[in-house]
């Protein structure tokens, strides 16, 4: 094997290993948001994950909805708002996962 050969088979580990963990993520906000009543203790925790995990979601939301007068602490945040933001963390991950597989798509067809 070559170390080209070495090099293609890590990346391609290593993306597989992102687009699991991305989709154990989805998988879990989604039975978080599906209980009734919705545990805030665990939208919360999902919250923090995410945002430790994937802290570039916090700088698009910003970007598409930038903000306005005072900021509000996840402590600080009403029930509400904690679901919205959570709801958007599920259909950021599911963009970015969906974005990823079409990138090495794309990779994949340059090649041929």
């Amino acid at each position: 094997m070559t170390e080209k050969e070495a090099i293609e088979i890590f990346e391609k580990a290593h993306l597989l290993q992102e687009q699991l963990d991305m989709e154990n993520d989805i998988r879990k906000i989604g039975s978080v948001l599906s209980q009734r009543p919705v545990d805030i203790y665990q939208v919360k925790t999902q919250i923090n994950t995410i945002n430790r995990k994937h802290p570039e979601n916090l700088i698009l939301f910003n970007l598409i909805f930038p903000p306005q007068g005072n900021r509000v602490s996840l402590a600080e945040a009403s029930d509400q708002g904690l679901i919205d933001d959570l709801t958007w963390k599920y259909t950021y991950l599911q963009a970015k996962k969906a974005g990823k597989a079409i990138e090495e798509l794309h990779k994949e067809m340059r090649k041929i």
